[in-house]
């Protein structure tokens, strides 16, 4: 099979900093190039082409409706995710969507039916759960390490930023449920056991921002009854951990979410209150970008996985729905 052809809407930080690198990697892809919209991106246009190569392309339509291209990544902000990759699986073109896939279930109903009757690949980029460390934390939470499980936390927060942030613009698909919140729900729900029942509760908002700063609630597996408590939040202390609590002990996960490829994991072994440390368990490094563009490759071959990937997306779209509609009303 040839390589697959792939161009970028947007000069983003994440598509600098974490998708080419591993794009370079994957010889099962051919970079094409960048594209952008505003004159005030052409400068960090060049520095990807400096960096990386590929060609620059001023306007997104000459990445979407070119037939050198066969896939694009949309790295742009979540309210502006529909529009676009309706217009790439529109001209029948392969779809890698940064999470949130859209901002609303609607929508993202919309794309994924699309997709699927033009047998496309649409793949949310929630790279993190390709991690082995996900795997390896289920494994020694039920290896009885930790005594008798009782329960699971999730925690995904961060400290304020510049307010012209596109997470604190409403319009932009801003808002913490869109941001951390989508992480803390996905490993819940994984870490229960993939049958969970989400349980909202209150958002937190705060005077000076038209969106959700934050929130929480309970996933509760609908077979074992086995809980895991999540919450995140855009104006606090760094946060980025799940943990196992049993009889003899809590198991922590201190870097679930967002380990580098070259950074070492380590899990914790605590004491029941969480002041003793008793043991760290070396996992290692993994690069979840990598593992993550091995899932849109396989999504493009193989109808399994494409099914697979619908499946995932309108499951995650579901569990924001609920939380959505929950806050409405508050």
């Amino acid at each position: 099979m040839k390589p697959i052809r792939i161009g970028i809407l947007g000069a983003s930080e994440i598509a600098f900093r974490r998708f080419l690198p591993a794009l370079k990697k994957d010889s099962r892809f051919e970079y094409v190039g960048i594209a952008f919209y505003r004159d005030q991106d052409a400068e960090k246009a060049k520095l990807f082409q400096d960096q990386y190569g590929g060609e620059i392309f001023f306007g997104f339509d000459k990445i979407i409706k070119n037939l050198d291209v066969d896939a694009v990544y949309v790295p742009q902000p979540p309210g502006l995710h529909f529009v676009y990759a309706k217009q790439v699986l529109d001209e029948g073109k392969q779809l890698f969507l940064e999470k949130p896939f859209t901002t609303s279930l609607e929508t993202t109903e919309t794309l994924v039916l699309e997709a699927r009757e033009k047998s496309l690949a649409a793949v949310e980029n929630y790279m993190f759960r390709f991690h082995k460390q996900i795997n390896e934390f289920i494994r020694l939470s039920q290896s009885g390490i930790v005594g008798q499980l009782s329960k699971f936390e999730v925690r995904f927060a961060f400290p304020l930023r510049q307010k012209n942030d596109f997470r604190y613009i409403k319009a932009l698909g801003g808002g913490a449920l869109f941001d951390c919140g989508g992480y803390v729900i996905m490993l819940s729900d994984i870490l229960v056991g993939g049958d969970g029942i989400i349980h909202p509760e209150k958002p937190v908002f705060e005077r000076g921002f038209e969106i959700d700063m934050g929130g929480s609630g309970t996933m509760i597996s609908s077979s074992s009854g086995i809980v895991c408590v999540f919450s995140f939040g855009m104006d606090n202390d760094y946060a980025c951990y799940a943990k196992a609590f049993g009889t003899k002990g809590v198991l922590v996960a201190p870097r679930v979410f967002t380990a580098p490829f070259d950074f070492d994991v380590n899990f914790q072994v605590f004491s029941c209150d969480e002041k003793t440390l008793e043991q760290e368990i070396k996992v290692g490094t993994d690069d979840t970008f990598l593992q993550s563009l091995d899932n849109f490759y396989q999504a493009v071959t193989s109808p399994e996985k494409r099914d697979e990937n619908y499946s995932r997306i309108i499951k995650q779209a579901h569990f924001i729905n609920e939380m959505q509609g929950l806050w409405e009303h508050k």
